[in-house]
């Protein structure tokens, strides 16, 4: 009796194994058109990416820009290959600047007025800058991402500078602020 319920169930497994196996294949990439699909930060491929080198069974490590800023490997099933269309050699690629060229902005800084940081945890940090340009009245100022102003590198380190100075000589005393009680 028990070698009939063991030969059955090894029958069962055979089957299973053979229906569960019958879509999965080892992938192999070369160039890859993919991307994280990670909390939606970014669509969901992007590339396509060179690899690195194969790390592990199931991982690759991307060749990926700097300016992303993001761990360079990826589970398999992040990933997919790059399939080249001959009709529209530009379909499948991403519609970011490419990563040695920035968009550029056409417009001067008049002023920077004020920044905030957005994120409370380092890897999710950014800072917007609140920019009068050049010609504008104030009350035209945009808040702008800090990561989009690069080529105001100067200007923007000149205020932070600034604005540090600022925040410390509007404190007394080692930073903390005492009522004025007067005897």
């Amino acid at each position: 009796m028990m070698e009939e319920v063991t030969d059955s169930l090894k029958v069962a497994q055979k089957r299973m194994k053979k229906y569960a196996n019958r879509n999965r294949h080892p992938l192999q990439f070369k160039k890859i058109d993919s991307r994280v699909r990670h909390r939606d930060l970014f669509s969901r491929y992007d590339g396509p990416f060179e690899v690195a080198q194969k790390v592990g069974e199931v991982a690759y490590r991307l060749k990926l820009p700097e300016r992303m800023k993001i761990h360079p490997t990826f589970h398999v099933s992040y990933l997919r290959p790059y399939v080249e269309d001959p009709e529209d050699p530009d379909r499948h690629k991403t519609k970011r600047a490419p990563p040695e060229v920035h968009t550029q902005l056409e417009e001067e800084i008049e002023k920077i007025l004020d920044h905030r940081v957005l994120g409370m945890h380092k890897k999710n940090r950014r800072t917007k800058f609140l920019i009068q340009w050049k010609g504008k009245p104030e009350a035209d100022a945009t808040w702008e991402k800090g990561a989009s102003l690069w080529q105001y590198e100067q200007q923007i380190e000149k205020y932070l500078k600034s604005a540090s100075t600022r925040a410390s000589s509007s404190t007394s005393g080692g930073g903390l602020l005492a009522p004025n009680i007067e005897t």
